[in-house]
């Protein structure tokens, strides 16, 4: 398994521990290294947390891993946390449709997106604080 914490080079060199023969040569063609794990503890985080129970109260809030590759790399460098969140509900249905000839989102996501977002913005200049169970 790769974990956040693992460089590239820290999984070529696992390879080659586990193949254990030097004759094999080991060439990375492309590579990203992984994003820095964004706090759950921040203002950010408790502003994000607080929009998302207000918008979907049923939903149970907590950290996750994405593995697929976003334009939020590119963000790290401007702040301290990248928060990687799609606020929709997704079938299996609606995930076919990312990437692909016609890419395309329900007109209800559409919906739910912007009625996000318009909260999260008007959220920014209230604090909160975020109580786990």
């Amino acid at each position: 398994a790769v974990v956040s914490t693992q460089s590239t080079g820290d999984i070529v060199e696992h390879v080659r521990k586990i193949i254990n023969n030097a004759d094999i040569k080991i060439d990375v063609i492309y590579a990203n290294e992984a994003s820095p794990i964004s706090s759950t503890e921040s203002e950010g985080y408790n502003v994000l947390h607080h929009t998302i129970k207000q918008i979907f109260p049923e939903a149970i809030v907590l950290p996750g891993l994405l593995t697929g590759g976003t334009d939020s790399k590119y963000y790290g460098e401007l702040c301290d946390d990248v928060y990687r969140f799609a606020p929709s509900y997704l079938s299996a249905e609606d995930i076919k449709l990312f990437h692909g000839h016609d890419e395309l989102i329900t007109v209800k996501n559409y919906e739910q997106t912007i009625n996000f977002f318009y909260h999260l913005l008007n959220n920014l200049d209230k604090s909160f604080e975020v109580k786990l169970h």
